[in-house]
């Protein structure tokens, strides 16, 4: 998706103002406003705050490049490239985790909310999926889990996870290192219960 600089600015503000307010609480003229443009401009880019959250749904599903990028695999180590995908995930959670969070708390009762988390939610699920599933074909995993559980599984214990950490007062949400140690703990957990026989 190719956007004017018109385009990324209204895009941008949506999503400050949205992890602030939370998608009903953010109104076009404030978006509009944020990002420096009068509303008839965003209307024309966009039709309507609808089609806002669908652009950045769709611009969030294209930033995911290829899966599993690249620099995370490690030849012959699935484990290390687990810790390395978990790593990735668990930053990104981080990053955009108060447009998340706030989307996602939304979902249930907003159809448009819920359209949106669900298309990125399946997009990743569906990708995390063919790749453990692949992995399975090559005995690198046990083939009596089901992929999709297991994909389910990661995003809980990743993505999920510092979701739910946000909302709490503690434990803080990691930092640093405090990432690639989390991520070593948990792809531990996921491995004692999917390597192969004889694996650990």
């Amino acid at each position: 998706m190719t956007l004017s600089d018109t385009e990324t600015r209204i895009l941008e503000a949506a999503a400050e103002l949205i992890a602030e307010r939370g998608y009903t609480g953010t109104t076009t003229s404030a978006i509009a406003e944020e990002a420096g443009v009068n509303e008839v401009t965003l209307f024309r880019r966009f039709d309507n705050k609808a089609g806002i959250l669908q652009a950045l749904a769709v611009v969030a599903a294209a930033s995911r490049g290829e899966f599993p990028p690249a620099d995370a695999v490690v030849p012959g180590d699935l484990r290390a490239t687990l810790r390395n995908l978990a790593t990735l995930e668990i930053q990104d959670a981080i990053a955009s985790g108060g447009l998340v969070l706030r989307l996602t708390l939304e979902a249930r009762s907003v159809s448009e909310v819920q359209e949106a988390m669900s298309e990125i939610a399946t997009s990743n699920l569906e990708r995390m999926a063919n790749f453990l599933r692949a992995q399975q074909a090559d005995g690198q995993l046990r083939a009596n889990i089901d992929a999709w559980l297991l994909a389910e599984a990661f995003f809980g214990l990743t993505s999920t996870l510092v979701m739910q950490r946000s909302t709490l007062a503690e434990p803080d949400l990691p930092e640093g290192d405090e990432i690639e140690t989390l991520a070593d703990e948990i792809v531990d957990v996921l491995w004692l219960g999917v390597c192969p026989e004889g694996g650990r």
